[in-house]
């Protein structure tokens, strides 16, 4: 479902035309070059940036997190206090600017958390949020209800909306349930990568471009 403006929670699906030559944007989401043809293309889709709005406002500065880029750590891999809940967490790349460890969640109750969507929360004490977990009574909350990230990905004042404005990103809401989805799963019962299923899920014009996308590589 198309959102009907830009807003906290709205998530960004990359255009992949504007993913294969322009340098300038490819550094601002982690990548040194385009995703190379001979990767197939599940492995190219998982490397076109998803991004979930949390800080906007069209007067300021705004910030996304990168919800499709894992670092290959585990919350259990940092040096900080034992977070026993999350030690099995993978940490995801947020964005390429540097800020703390922060993370996105469906708890109630975190403190210094804010609601970014219908259940959908940002920020907060990870320390804090396992005791919040425990507290929660409407339902049985655990460990794989939390994303956790480092860094971020700025935008400047108006430069999101020109992104979204120029089709370089699609700018739409999707269920809280698909960022949580496990994908580290191999074999037949893998998931599709967020990009891909993504696309899916919004059909149309939008299957028209996934199919163009995952068909240019075919001949490698």
């Amino acid at each position: 479902k198309l959102a009907p403006k830009l807003a906290e929670g709205c998530v960004l699906v990359a255009n992949p035309d504007f993913f294969d030559s322009n340098s300038k944007l490819l550094n601002k989401f982690g990548l040194t070059s385009p995703p190379p043809q001979d990767l197939g293309p599940d492995r190219r889709a998982d490397l076109l940036p998803v991004l979930i709005v949390v800080d906007y406002n069209d007067k300021s500065p705004s910030r996304a997190i990168l919800l499709n880029r894992r670092t290959g750590y585990l919350l259990g891999d940092l040096e900080q206090p034992v977070l026993e809940k999350f030690c099995i967490q993978p940490l995801y790349f947020g964005g390429p600017d540097p800020s703390g460890l922060d993370m996105l969640h469906l708890c109630r109750g975190v403190e210094n958390s804010k609601c970014i969507g219908d259940g959908l929360y940002w920020g907060g004490d990870p320390e804090q949020a396992q005791t919040a977990m425990e507290q929660n009574t409407e339902r049985v909350i655990t460990g794989f209800d939390f994303k956790f990230f480092v860094q971020n990905t700025e935008f400047k004042k108006g430069e999101l909306q020109k992104l979204i404005d120029n089709e370089t990103f699609y700018v739409i809401n999707v269920a809280k349930q698909v960022f949580f989805k496990s994908r580290d799963r191999a074999g037949t019962r893998r998931a599709k990568p967020l990009w891909t299923e993504i696309m899916e899920l919004l059909g149309g014009e939008y299957i028209t471009i996934k199919e163009r996308f995952y068909k240019s590589g075919e001949e490698y």
